[in-house]
């Protein structure tokens, strides 16, 4: 596993987990199902846990999110926005979960190049940043984002 590229989890987490508040799995695009949503792994410490941010297309939903935060807050710790493969998307390091590395299923493959896809690194840093502050906020007994983070962390480990 490469922190930093992006990366689909395998159905059976999403069996495993489904009263857990994750994003769902498996969107219905023109009547066919696709892998999604792909995430963003992050490695928050040296333990087998590996730290799944949730990539999303609905941009302009996350954007008025930011927006508001921004207006109320100064700041948006819950969402950043790059491009992947020239589309804008919406990283969602509110709704990141745990994994191990056996729910860690396909790479996401650049069709053109057939390279992994990872994101760019001048966004790394602000993502890593946040995807920390949010695990620590879990890891310290508070409830945050819709996933029950610390209740698949328990589980897994």
């Amino acid at each position: 596993m490469t922190e930093g590229q992006l990366y689909f989890v395998k159905d059976e987490f999403y069996k495993r987990f489904k009263d857990c508040g994750l994003l769902g799995n498996k969107e219905q695009i023109n009547g066919q199902k696709h892998n999604r949503p792909c995430c963003y792994l992050f490695k928050y410490d040296d333990s087998e846990i590996y730290w799944m941010v949730p990539i999303s297309s609905k941009v302009t939903k996350y954007r008025n999110i930011y927006n508001r935060s921004i207006e109320k807050y100064n700041k948006c710790d819950n969402v950043s926005f790059c491009y992947v493969l020239g589309e804008e998307k919406a990283i969602l390091p509110q709704n990141l979960f745990p994994v191990t590395k056996e729910y860690i299923g396909d790479v996401y493959i650049d069709k053109n190049t057939s390279k992994p896809i990872t994101l760019p690194k001048n966004i790394l840093a602000e993502v890593n940043a946040k995807a920390r502050k949010k695990i620590r906020y879990n890891m310290n007994g508070n409830k945050f984002g819709m996933s029950d983070v610390m209740k698949i962390y328990n589980e897994l480990i």
